[in-house]
């Protein structure tokens, strides 16, 4: 009794032994995965993780290391395959990327980063879309590929001589004032009556350190009265010459010519520039009238082989012309059209009546057929037997048949068109005309197409929406017996429909309903017996033939391409005055400060003295 006392706790003992040797082999899986995570064969640490977990699915160990495992080497898979694309080796970033997704299939950097590849594999394609739309005048377009190009490689040599390109124009199309600007800015007071011009010229020429040249011919005696305060020295300037019917030239950084508007010193003093555009989809044509309409540019030459347009004109109406033709000159809309064209036949056929025999034969008795030649010889009747018996026949069928046509057509906006599938039939008419030595018959050939004719012409819409102009004719020709004059006239059964629908992007409409019946009948009858009415049937067969057919057309509009969204904001750009063409942002309203010369406040406020006048530079106001 002691000794199976003794042995009782064996059982404990051989417990804990196999969880200590589990233990032990769970030691090494994760040695040996560690070992092979080390040497970067991170896949196959893994793996051996996951098969040790198959045997035993419920160690804590093991999974907390396979979850550390992957971790680790996603980190470091993606972490290489980054670098590896910094450093313009997308074969390796490719690699590291599709070893991160074997451990994590759902791994939103790696997913990323072979996006990012993919993109980088189109940047040649993008810095040439680039330079085509700043060809086009199109610098937000263009800039905006620049910026892609930039994003993926920042060291991109294309991308950088693009980005260089769009700054060299903007330069030209930036606002007048380019090196004065910085001395303009600053606000200033004014309170002038009836003074002299040049005078309240020479005094903001001390206060912003700007140098004013007047025009020879430019009246000493004029005057301005002008009350304004807190305004840039800029609106300033701008004030006293609309007001005078002055203009300005720039000089130098420092100078400004003032001269009067007249169309002479315009010719004399006005600054020409010349620029060609390239269009791609407007007709350079289009293009002259448009710029001769809204610009009144005089000076456009047209080269319709390169589908040019040179022009000179104020920087001012060239930069109005580049924005013209950035919303005019666009690719036309186009658009696929999946059709499909069924004709659903329900053909129905009755039989009935006896089968009499078409021809009779001669036998032998013995069954086998005599020869004409033997039945010439006289062979004896009394071996002839005349056979077929006549048959019984009932017999009726019902079937749909399916006549299936589906082109897939690529239409621009507003083109027409065309699909015939069919056949071109010959019609021989014939014209008698009268002679001495008799009629002269004279013949001509026209061809009618029959079959299946399809027209379309879509018109794509900016909100996705295509309106489809369709007309469908279905038709078959049976030529009749000719004329004495020798015309053939020919028989059309046709079917068409004409309609016009808007559809949505990728929406599908069918129109049906064009059905037609045919009725056919025949028979087969011995002569005589086969008309008695009743009995009829007995002495032969007759055959109905009935048939009905509707004409269904399925129809799917796909933009391919439509317009690209222009802000009001791009659309929409100041032109100055008639007398002034000027392209500005926005038409910039009056300062708070300034008031008008004639209030009766100002004729209360102003000084009584005609000559009196203020300057008080104004401190600007600090910004909270």
């Amino acid at each position: 009794m002691k000794v199976s006392k003794l042995c009782k706790p064996a059982p404990f003992m051989l417990l804990a032994l196999c969880v200590a040797i589990a233990g032990c082999g769970s030691s090494a899986v994760r040695e040996d995965s560690q070992e092979l995570m080390k040497e970067g064969q991170y896949e196959a640490g893994i793996a051996r993780l996951e098969d040790a977990l198959r045997d035993d699915p419920r160690d804590t160990e093991l999974n907390i290391a396979l979850a550390h495992s992957r971790q680790e080497a996603v980190e470091a898979l993606i972490t290489q395959a980054d670098s590896d694309r910094i450093r313009h080796d997308y074969a390796g970033a490719r690699i590291g990327y599709g070893r991160v997704l074997t451990i994590e299939s759902n791994n939103r950097r790696a997913m990323e980063g072979i996006r990012q590849l993919e993109l980088m594999r189109t940047l040649d394609d993008r810095v040439a879309l680039g330079q085509a739309a700043l060809r086009q005048g199109d610098l937000f377009g263009a800039e905006r590929y620049m910026r892609e190009v930039l994003r993926l490689d920042p060291q991109n040599q294309k991308g950088i001589m693009l980005r260089s390109d769009i700054e060299n124009v903007q330069a030209r199309t930036a606002q007048p004032f380019p090196q004065l600007r910085s001395k303009l800015e600053r606000p200033v007071t004014l309170e002038f009556r009836d003074a002299a011009l040049k005078t309240i010229f020479e005094v903001l020429s001390q206060v912003a350190g700007i140098n004013f040249i007047f025009d020879k011919d430019l009246r000493p005696d004029m005057k301005a009265t002008i009350f304004v305060r807190d305004v840039r020295i800029e609106d300033a300037v701008a004030l006293l010459l609309e007001q005078n019917q002055l203009h300005q030239k720039i000089v130098n950084d420092n100078t400004l010519l003032i001269y009067p508007d007249s169309p002479q010193k315009t010719k004399d003093y006005q600054e020409l520039v010349m620029r060609t555009f390239y269009l791609t989809s407007i007709d350079a044509n289009t293009a002259l009238n448009m710029v001769k309409t809204m610009l009144k540019t005089r000076d456009v030459f047209v080269d319709e082989r390169l589908n040019t347009m040179t022009m000179r004109d104020t920087p001012d109406a060239v930069r109005m012309a580049e924005k013209l033709l950035q919303s005019q000159d666009q690719s036309n809309p186009e658009v696929v059209l999946e059709v499909e064209v069924m004709e659903v036949a329900r053909s129905r056929i009755l039989d009935l009546g006896l089968q009499w025999p078409n021809t009779f034969g001669v036998l032998t008795d013995d069954g086998n057929p005599v020869s004409v030649l033997d039945q010439l010889r006289g062979i004896n009747s009394s071996r002839i037997s005349i056979s077929p018996a006549p048959q019984a026949k009932i017999n009726a069928s019902d079937k749909d048949i399916n006549t299936l046509a589906s082109p897939v057509i690529r239409v621009s906006n507003r083109e027409q068109a065309r699909i015939h599938i069919g056949q071109r039939v010959p019609i021989i008419s014939a014209t008698s005309v009268p002679s001495t030595q008799g009629p002269v018959i004279t013949e001509s050939v026209t061809y009618l197409d029959v079959g299946l004719k399809l027209e379309v012409q879509p018109t794509v819409h900016l909100n996705n929406e295509v309106a489809i102009k369709v007309a469908l004719e279905v038709s078959n020709a049976t030529p009749l017996e000719p004329t004495r004059q020798g015309t053939i006239p020919v028989q059309v059964d046709t079917r068409n429909a004409q309609t016009s629908l808007r559809l949505h992007d990728g929406e599908t409409q069918v129109l049906a309903g064009l059905v037609r019946n045919d009725k056919t009948s025949s028979g087969n009858k011995i002569p005589g017996l086969g008309d008695i009415p009743g009995l009829g049937r007995l002495f032969g067969s007759n055959r109905d033939d009935m048939s009905k057919s509707e004409l269904v057309l399925a129809i799917t509009p796909r933009i391919v391409r439509n317009l690209p969204y222009q802000s009001p904001s791009d659309m929409e750009f100041g032109t100055g005055t008639e007398s002034a063409m000027q392209v500005r942002q926005m038409a910039r309203p009056l300062p708070a400060g300034a008031v008008p010369a004639d209030s009766p406040e100002d004729e209360q406020s102003a000084p009584a003295a005609d000559a009196q006048m203020a300057v008080v530079p104004a401190t600007p106001s600090p910004r909270p």
